[in-house]
Order: structure tokens, then sequence, then C-alpha cells
């Protein structure tokens, strides 16, 4: 059953982007953390309320053939649209459905997985109600759900300049007018108010937050009037009316300790380490959060209250981790000095440690099993290694209480179920089928490590349509310059402009690009 009456999200389609945090294996991986027993990932059941058009859903079942994905949502022509790319892809493994949540029975079935991403905020109080009971009545026993929210306190900072935008747009009824006009008016004012008051530099950071955001982003979740933030403890607490538990946040490092200024930390020591909620309350008054990704189980499991750094033996590890300033010599004294992705800076002098970074680095953006890395970084080492003999247990403490505390601060992943994919170049690569097709669209492609990467060169698009597994790299070479081989119409501004230069090595050196972003298939 559904409703007849069309709504927002029929007139201005929402994005349909992944979802990192809410991957399956990110929710196994954390269960187990805390002492759950998942289901596996490659055999399990996933639900989405509020799918919209599939794009979360769709990349999951490309990547997961074995596994079940039903999705549903109230905008019909959202899953109109998903529905086709379903079709397309022939996904066999995934379902969309126009339904609502409200019409959610235990008949429905039960999942291993439940995910509601940008839902739980923007519905009316009773739907918000029956999400909470859908977790309860259509989760395994052993299952996990996912719901994302915008949380207090920061939230009061963009509530400043969502209801200054809504009272600038009350009177209009086109949607791309309200977008445009209220940024416009948040830029304006960021811009008048002088640069050394408060209240300037809060609506600046929120111009910049809203010049970065997708219009359908902006219309949808800052100029949707009903929108409402909450304190994680009321989240909280109607999840417990229904019998579920806090188990974590998607993201360890917003839920662990980690490192932490002395002040805080002296703080969280005031609560037992079983007041979790308490504790995430209060650093939520802290770090002024504002968007909260929060995972739920059953009340009646015994999560485990303290994590010890040698559990991180048990999973895959990979890291995106790259020396500062040239190479790294592990073997060698003193400190070295690393950084992540986000320019964040790692350093450690001890040299296993060293040896694994470096080879977590290089092996990016594949996962390796810590005795797998624990044996390459032996043998990075060399003959210093052998030094080591007596006191290796030490020397294996020492790496896990680095690489541990380097998953606590989101430097390092944990996976249970990695990503299959591979930065070799065989015989005949292939890409995946989702991001060869996104490939046909645009230059947004939705990768096998369930993120975004950006290609705008369309040559490369065209390069990345190719990589389909029935082409060698010499077929690969042809096949490329044919069809980068510029159109010969006197109306077409290429037109006699010579074809870019395409060689066997060019092709391996794109095939390895193709590799280090996540986008071919082991």
């Amino acid at each position: 059953m559904t409703e007849d009456a069309p709504t927002p999200y029929d007139q201005v389609i929402y994005p349909g982007n992944p979802v990192p945090q809410s991957h399956p294996d990110r929710l196994a991986t954390l269960a187990a953390l805390y002492g759950m027993r998942p289901a596996p990932v490659p055999h399990c059941r996933v639900l989405e309320l509020g799918c919209g058009i599939g794009g979360n859903l769709t990349a999951l079942a490309c990547q997961w053939p074995d596994s079940a994905f039903v999705g549903i949502d109230l905008s019909a022509r959202s899953i109109e649209i998903g529905q086709r790319n379903v079709a397309e892809l022939e996904l066999r493994n995934l379902t969309l459905r126009h339904y609502s949540i409200m019409d959610v029975t235990p008949d429905f079935g039960t999942f291993d997985y439940i995910i509601a991403h940008g839902v739980y905020s923007w519905v009316p109080a009773a739907v918000r109600e029956q999400m909470l009971g859908v977790f309860k009545q259509n989760l395994a026993p052993q299952g996990v759900a996912y719901v994302s929210y915008n949380a207090y306190p920061g939230s009061h900072f963009r509530n400043a300049a969502r209801e200054m935008m809504l009272y600038h747009v009350r009177a209009m009824d086109d949607p791309q007018q309200k977008i445009d006009q209220g940024r416009a008016l948040i830029k304006i004012l960021s811009e008048l108010i002088p640069p050394e008051e408060p209240y300037g530099q809060i609506l600046r950071e929120q111009y910049e937050r809203l010049r970065k955001m997708a219009d359908e982003v902006v219309y949808h979740d800052d100029l949707d009037p009903d929108a409402t933030p909450f304190l994680f403890h009321q989240v909280v607490e109607g999840a417990e009316r229904h019998g579920l538990q806090y188990l974590s946040e998607a993201n360890f490092a917003q839920s662990h300790r980690g490192v932490m200024p002395d002040y805080i930390t002296r703080l969280l020591r005031q609560f037992p380490v079983s007041a979790a909620v308490e504790r995430e309350q209060y650093l939520d008054f802290f770090a002024s959060r504002s968007f909260r990704q929060t995972l739920l189980c059953h009340g009646g499991i015994a999560l485990r209250t303290t994590i010890e750094a040698d559990c991180i033996k048990d999973y895959y590890l990979a890291g995106y981790i790259v020396p500062e300033a040239g190479a790294v010599e592990p073997s060698a004294g003193g400190v070295a000095k690393f950084k992540n992705q986000r320019g964040v800076a790692l350093s450690s002098s001890h040299p296993l440690t060293k040896a694994a970074l470096l080879e977590l680095g290089e092996r990016w953006p594949q996962a390796v099993r810590f005795p797998d890395l624990l044996q390459a970084a032996v043998h990075r080492l060399g003959p210093a290694a052998d030094a080591t003999g007596p006191t290796f247990a030490a020397e294996v403490d020492t790496l896990t209480a680095a690489l541990f505390r380097a998953f606590s601060t989101d430097q390092i992943e944990l996976h249970l179920y990695p990503p299959r994919l591979t930065t070799a170049v065989s015989e005949r690569p292939q890409a995946s089928l989702l991001a060869r097709k996104l490939a046909e669209i645009g230059p947004l492609i939705t990768n096998l490590r369930h993120t975004r990467v950006t290609i705008e060169d369309e040559v490369a698009r065209r390069f990345l349509r190719l990589v389909d597994g029935t082409r060698d790299i010499d077929q690969l070479v042809f096949d490329l310059k044919r069809a980068a081989r510029p159109a010969s119409s006197e109306d077409d501004a290429d037109a006699g402009r010579p074809a870019p230069e395409v060689t066997r090595a060019s092709v391996e050196r794109n095939l390895k690009l193709l590799g280090s972003l996540g986008l071919l298939e082991a």
C-alpha cells in the first residue's frame, strides 16, 4: 500500500549517491568489534527505508550478487527511475518498491541489515516511531540498523540559516528559485557582517556548507520546513522504547575515545565504560556535532564494553598512507611521518609499524589480512627483523597498538568483508559494470569501495567503458584509438584536431589509475 499524493521527492529527485557508512561490511565489522555475530555480507538480506532511486542499494547489489536487497520509497517517480536502472543492470537480487514505511509489517520479512539514511529527521513523528518499530520487528536477532539524522547542538547554527532562508523564499513556488534565492540570502549576509563578529563567522561557515551542496540536497535537507534535529539521547531513548539499544556510530572514531584533548578525557572518566550514551551525548556538546549516523541492535544482546587493540588481528586492514617527505627506510632510526588522504599526520619511530604503514600505502585501495600484513612488514625490514627475535611478541604488540590507534582516529580501515577489487592489471582487465554504466552518463562514478570518484575527461570515461573483461591490452589500445578519434563533422569544434596519442604504455598506465581509484574487479 502507498499514498497516492505526489511527494516533494517526485518534484525534485534526491541524488542517488552511495552511502559508505551504511555499507553492510562496515555494519558487520563494527557489530563484530562489539561482540555480536553479524550475518556474513556475501549472503545477507538488506532493507533500505527511503531508498530514493536506489543508488545506494544498486551499488551494493552489484558487489554482492548472492545477497538480497530491498528498497522502499514513497516517491513513485524515484522508484520508477530506480527500477529502470535495476533492469538495465539486470540485477536479480534487488527489488525497489513504491511503498510506505507506515505499511511495513512483520510479513515484509526479516533482514540482517536495515538502512535509513536521510529519513529520520525529515518525516513526521508518527513515521519516526514506525521506523523504530520496523527496526525491532524486521531486524534479524543479530541484525544491525543504521539511522542518520541531524543532531544538536551543531544543528542550532544550521537552523539559524535555514529559518532565514525559509522566510526569504516563503512566497516562492519554483524549487530552483527557492534554492538560488536561499543560497543568495546567506551569501549576502555572510559578506555584509564584519568578519570579526562571531555571527558573521557562523553565517560564512553556513554559506560554505550550502555552496558545496547539490541543489537537490539544499532543497530537501535545508528548505524542508519540517526538518527536525535531535539530541543524541532522544534518539536512543526512542529506540529503547522499542526494545533496541545503541551499538555504535557508523564511524568508529566518533564513538571511540581515540586521541582526545586531556580536558575531554577527564570529563569522560566521570562516566563508567558502560555509560556509552552519556559519554556520546557529552562528546556531542564538545564537538558541536550536527549530524549522526547511529547503529542500533536488539536490546537483549550483551555488547562488549572494552575493545582491545589486538582485535585487529581478526580483520583485513586498508589505508591510504604516504610518507610526508621522500622515501622512508623502516629499519632506520628516528621518527617517520606519514599522512592520509585528508592530510592528517601519522608518525612512528617503531620499525615494524613503519614497515606495516608503508605496506598498507602501497597496497591501497586493497585490504590485507593482518597475518599477511605482518609477514610483509617483517619481509620489508629484512635483516633488521632478525634482531627482534627474542622480543618479537612485544614488537607485534606495539604494532597492533599503533594500528588500532590509527583505526580509532579514522586513519586506517578495518574490514570483515573487504571490497573485491584489485590494483593488478590482468590479461583482460575488467572494471565494474556499475562504473561502466555510470561513465555513460557523466563524471560521477561509484567505485568498488562504495564511494564516488570523479572522471571529468570524456576520453577517460570512454576508456573505462571499454574495460569490460573482453579485451586484452592490445585490443584496448586499438579500440581506444578508434573511440578517441575526433568527429569529422564541419560543425564539430574538434574536427581536424589530431586524436590523442594512445600507446600500450599509456593504456597500462591508465589501467593502473583505474585500479588506484577502486574501479577494477579482482
